[in-house]
């Protein structure tokens, strides 16, 4: 009998201590009313290690386990902490500012409303109350993802990851290959994608856990298929996330690498190289004609003063039947005198035709030539318009009250501007003139190409808000990267004639030197952004037919002003060629 009542005694004590142990016994305040909790004890491990709450355990209350926000926040985040007796809320504060308050099921994270699956509530334990909220909030707020162990009741939280910036975004060519480079301060872990639209195909890759700082950035490619490379923050909760987009109207082959440490990706994308093989003239006419003989797809043409007309071929080598890498032929043209050729770089083959005077030129690819058309401008020929309205096809652009878009709204002022132009005697060329996509580079190429002695792209304004509202300008900064053009003077005398005709909010002139339509154009070269289609009141304009013709007549007025300026000399017109090496004089125009 005492050998029993003996183990008898031994297992109560046991029992005792594993309920002392395993589970927390309390009559505690919550909301102000005693309750009597008696509920398992519930632990925290972060990263592995067991996480001490002290006197203010993780409790399960009306099945939903919350912990205390002060000693997690405070010892666990290294996050301050402060309460606002008044408002009886608390803010917690670390890279994100926090805000909960007391009896509300909704949180504030940087000003955002978050639902939380019960209300923040004070729970008194002792003499104290303490805040206490969902843990899973909490955690997973400030990065750590966190999982309910039910069996053992453990929260267990892993740290978060460690946060990458991404430090730059370059592209580069070599040997046939163009490159997208993406390069952090910290191994990059990321996702790949592809949207394919007929002309419009999209390589993305998204990092995670990643921020990038200096905004969204569009490099310009022009080479094969290859349009233009994209990089922004895409996102910044739950996890950071930068998103890269490389844009292309064809499949080109590509691959994705990442160096040995992690921290360098990049894309290639197998473009190809082609061959100049001979360059011939021929006089057709009144045209003077020069023929390149190359398979390649991408040039772009300036003008350079009244005497020189430059074909850039990009992804090309000099092959010509002599082996030379620079030469000249002397011709007796209607207005070219000599053509002249050199491998400007590494992949960039340059022709220039000298003329004797201001010439009218088209170029264009016909049977795996580059041809090149040159007429002796006429004494009173009138100037030729570029009209670009932005977007088209499956680019819709910004969608405003009411579901307009973007693309029509600036598709019927341009078809009006056009009329005027042309009822003016100018000559015109549009970049669409129905819903089509065209890419960005094709517009500035086409400008180039043919000539143009302007360029007006067209836009409607966006927000995210619908407060904003007005008529805003952008110009490519004069002498910005050694530009040679007055773009601020085309830009001020379209604004100026264009107020006079709308009755819409003055924002003014804006510099934009990472506008593609503007800073691969060669000729002046502005974007009007007529008004704000999120802006109710702008919106009801831009529908307007009646609006969309007084738009169209404010540019078309500033258009004449300007050649006027031009013709008395007040002003002088000018041409870009800051992207050429003036230090190469194997091949400087």
């Amino acid at each position: 009998m005492k050998k029993i009542a003996l183990f008898v005694a031994m297992v109560v004590a046991i029992l005792a201590s594993y309920s002392m142990a395993f589970a927390y016994k309390n009559t505690i305040l919550v909301d102000g009313k005693p309750f009597y909790y008696n509920v398992p004890d519930i632990t925290i491990k972060v990263a592995g290690q067991n996480f001490d709450t002290g006197n203010t355990p993780p409790l399960i209350l009306k099945d939903s386990t919350l912990i205390p926000v002060r000693v997690i926040s405070e010892k666990g985040f290294g996050a301050k902490v402060e309460w606002d007796d008044k408002t009886k809320s608390v803010t917690i504060t670390k890279d994100k500012t926090v805000r909960l308050t007391i009896g509300s099921d909704v949180a504030l994270v940087d000003g955002k409303e978050v639902k939380l699956v019960a209300p923040a509530r004070i729970i008194g334990i002792g003499n104290e109350g303490y805040t206490y909220i969902p843990f899973r909030f909490l955690f997973e707020t400030f990065g750590y993802k966190v999982e309910w162990d039910q069996k053992n009741y453990q929260i267990n939280a892993a740290s978060p990851p460690k946060i990458a910036n991404i430090t730059s975004f370059t592209t580069s060519y070599n040997n046939g290959v163009f490159s997208v480079n993406i390069t952090a301060d910290s191994p990059i872990k990321y996702s790949q994608g592809v949207i394919e639209d007929p002309g419009n195909i999209r390589i993305y890759v998204d990092i995670e856990n990643a921020i990038w700082d200096k905004g969204r950035i569009d490099i310009p490619i022009n080479k094969k298929s290859l349009v233009n490379a994209v990089i922004a923050q895409n996102q910044t909760q739950p996890v950071p996330k930068v998103r890269a987009v490389i844009y292309l109207t064809d499949v080109v082959p590509y691959n994705i690498t990442k160096s040995q440490d992690s921290t360098n990706l990049t894309i290639s994308f197998d473009v190809g190289t082609s061959y100049v093989t001979g360059i011939s003239f021929a006089k057709e006419g009144d045209y003077d004609k020069v023929i390149i003989n190359c398979d390649a797809e991408q040039f772009n043409t300036q003008k350079v003063g009244d005497n020189k007309i430059v074909v850039d071929i990009s992804d090309a080598i000099l092959k010509m039947p002599d082996g030379s890498k620079a030469g000249q032929i002397p011709v007796q043209g209607n207005v070219i005198t000599a053509i002249r050729y050199s491998q400007y770089n590494n992949d960039t083959v340059r022709v220039v035709a000298d003329t004797t005077g201001k010439a009218d030129y088209s170029v264009k690819i016909l049977d795996k030539n580059i041809i090149m058309l040159v007429l002796k401008s006429q004494p009173n020929e009138m100037p030729l318009i570029y009209i670009d309205p932005g977007h088209g096809g499956s680019d819709p652009g910004a969608i405003g009250v009411g579901g307009l878009r973007e693309s029509d709204v600036v598709l019927g002022i341009a078809l009006k501007l056009n009329s005027l132009l042309t009822k003016g005697g100018f000559r015109t060329t549009m970049s669409r003139d129905s819903d089509v996509f065209i890419d960005l580079v094709t517009r500035s190429q086409e400008a180039n190409n043919a000539g143009a002695d302007v360029f007006i792209s067209i836009h409607t304004n966006a927000f995210g808000t619908p407060t904003p509202k007005g008529t805003e300008i952008w110009y490519y900064p004069n002498g910005y990267k050694g530009d040679t053009r007055d773009n601020k003077t085309f830009a001020q005398i379209i604004h100026d004639n264009l107020m006079k005709e709308i009755n819409t909010v003055d924002r003014g002139l804006k510099e934009g030197p990472n506008l593609s339509v503007l800073n691969k154009t060669k000729m002046p070269a502005i974007l009007i952004e007529t008004a704000f289609i999120t802006n109710p009141d702008d919106a009801a304009l831009l529908q307007d037919d009646a609006f969309q013709w007084k738009v169209a007549q404010g540019i078309y007025n500033g258009i004449v002003e300007y050649f006027k300026k031009l013709k008395e000399g007040s002003i002088s017109a000018t041409v870009s060629n800051s992207v050429y090496d003036t230090n190469n004089t194997n091949s400087n125009p």
